[in-house]
């Protein structure tokens, strides 16, 4: 039994989803197909969102405890299944932790105005700020759940505030008469699917939670509701944004990393409201930072199970005498997630690095949810209802892994980034699996079947 703090109430565990769900850096680069890029929020909702929240709640009513959906995986396909999927969960999070680090300093360029936006092509500026925040996240989420989730409940509140605020500036441009006027359609089919790959990426996190099962209170009742909120503000949220960005900015202007501060700052200027631009950067910023925080604390979770379970090094499962946090697992993943931010930017510009992170964390994130759907049509008691969404969720997921592989505009080298995406993804998989067969023949050397 896991002595781990109860910290997460009702309230923390709406606030940890929407942070986790609602990253609105997944706007810019997918809001460049004029008005059809709501349809495509929509789209992935129904298909990947909806099933992705009946496969949680019926797996955590059927195996509630710390691992979430790494311990489902290991119930419902076997050691070796149940490690793939850990392992890709824990190690997606290697790359999406740097994503939101470099988005986050993105954002902060802009806190004291245009003036100082320039600083996002700033290699130097970058690094510091998002190695900075990583050591922050990681000495809070050290001293136990009880202090880092005040991190992630303000990224939640900051997110709400900065929704707002970019609400408010696209209203300002539409009563200024200035507001932009974006296609029905635009871009290739091509390139939707790519952005479509990204969307379901984007909806993942109502699961997070469940990693940290032993360490919610009264699960069985705040997650069903937590969920349902979480789900309805996160659709809202991508839809609203989208809607106001397009508004600000012609479609042809959007960055991929800076893109909403960049359309909230010219729209905001020509409607008059150009002082909204700081508050929006500082809201903004500090909303990345908490998804930031609540990726890192949750994903650590499972290197921590595994080494309880002896899959991964013993020492990871190690809890602190003092503050009962998974410290061993979180410095590592401090080490780990530092490793990448920086190799990300080696031999690229910050955009292609950017997006070499981003569909990288993209591929590897959704391989686990091959298996959460998977194991939801198999799962006894789910009925039709378990089996349809299975198999809506895993056809989303497979074509989201295909469509992350095609580049964008923003690749100046396709051979360079498809290279970089291959050593993503392959390299992490395959270093995790060398462990995993490891660990098979330390235990049974040792006489013990193989656990995970």
């Amino acid at each position: 039994m896991l002595k781990v703090p109860r910290a997460l109430g009702l309230a923390d565990l709406v606030l940890l989803k929407i942070v986790a769900i609602v990253n609105i850096n997944n706007v810019p680069p997918v809001a460049v197909y004029g008005w059809a890029s709501l349809a495509l929020w929509v789209l992935a909702f129904v298909t990947f969102f909806v099933p992705e929240a009946i496969a949680v709640l019926a797996f955590s009513r059927r195996y509630p405890g710390e691992g979430g959906i790494y311990l489902w995986t290991r119930q419902q396909f076997g050691d070796a299944h149940g490690f793939l999927s850990g392992w890709c969960y824990w190690t997606n999070n290697l790359f999406y932790v740097p994503v939101l680090l470099v988005y986050m300093a993105g954002i902060f360029a802009f806190a004291a105005g245009t003036k100082s936006a320039d600083l996002i092509n700033q290699r130097v500026f970058v690094a510091g700020m998002a190695l900075g925040w990583l050591a922050i996240i990681a000495s809070a989420n050290i001293r136990g759940l009880a202090v880092g989730k005040w991190i992630q409940n303000a990224g939640g509140i900051s997110a709400a505030l900065s929704i707002g605020l970019v609400l408010a500036a696209a209203m300002a441009a539409l009563i200024g008469g200035v507001a932009a006027r974006p296609p029905a359609v635009a871009g290739a089919g091509r390139e939707m699917a790519t952005s479509f790959a990204v969307m379901c990426n984007a909806f993942v996190g109502i699961e997070l939670a469940s990693t940290m099962g032993d360490e919610i209170h009264d699960p069985e009742r705040n997650l069903p509701p937590a969920v349902y909120i979480s789900g309805v503000i996160s659709l809202l949220s991508y839809v609203l944004v989208t809607g106001a960005v397009l508004m600000l900015v012609p479609i042809g202007q959007l960055g991929a990393i800076q893109g909403v501060m960049q359309a909230v700052s010219a729209g905001a200027s020509q409607a008059g409201v150009a002082w909204i631009v700081a508050p929006l950067a500082l809201v903004m910023g500090l909303a990345i930072g908490g998804t930031a925080s609540a990726w890192f604390a949750g994903s650590s979770r499972i290197p921590f199970v595994a080494g309880l379970n002896r899959a991964l090094p013993p020492a990871l499962g190690r809890v602190h005498p003092r503050w009962h946090s998974p410290h061993v697992a979180l410095t590592t993943c401090a080490v780990l997630a530092a490793i990448f931010t920086c190799w990300s930017m080696v031999g690229s510009e910050v955009a292609e690095a950017y997006q070499v992170l981003l569909k990288s964390a993209v591929i590897i994130q959704l391989i686990p949810f091959l298996y959460l759907f998977l194991g939801l049509m198999n799962l006894e008691g789910t009925g039709a209802t378990g089996r349809v969404s299975g198999a809506a969720g895993l056809v989303a997921t497979a074509f989201g892994i295909v469509a992350a592989f095609f580049p964008t505009s923003d690749v100046r080298s396709v051979a360079v980034f498809e290279t970089k995406i291959a050593l993503g993804v392959l390299g992490p998989t395959a270093i995790g699996w060398l462990l995993y067969l490891r660990s098979r023949r330390s235990d049974k050397s040792l006489g013990r079947g193989a656990r995970l």
